[in-house]
């Protein structure tokens, strides 16, 4: 979750983790962060990817397609 920049242009991730500021967090595997460089980003379920805002991830991760709010 991006909740805001701390001092430092960090934003949490968790207890412990962190991601520079413009970043989201995301939940790897194993329950340990990674970090997604797109701020509105949407992270993909195989916890190593991720996709710019406005796009959803697709094939478990392998790559990322314009999301249409009219499929949803």
């Amino acid at each position: 979750r991006a909740t805001g920049t701390h001092p430092g242009g960090l934003v949490p991730c968790g207890a412990t983790g962190s991601c520079h500021g413009g970043q989201r967090c995301c939940r790897a595997r194993g329950g340990s962060w990674g970090c997604c460089p797109f701020a509105q980003g949407s992270c993909c379920s195989d916890g190593r990817h991720c996709c710019p805002g406005g796009s959803r991830c697709t094939g478990g991760g392998w790559g990322c397609s314009p999301q249409r709010w009219d499929l949803l």
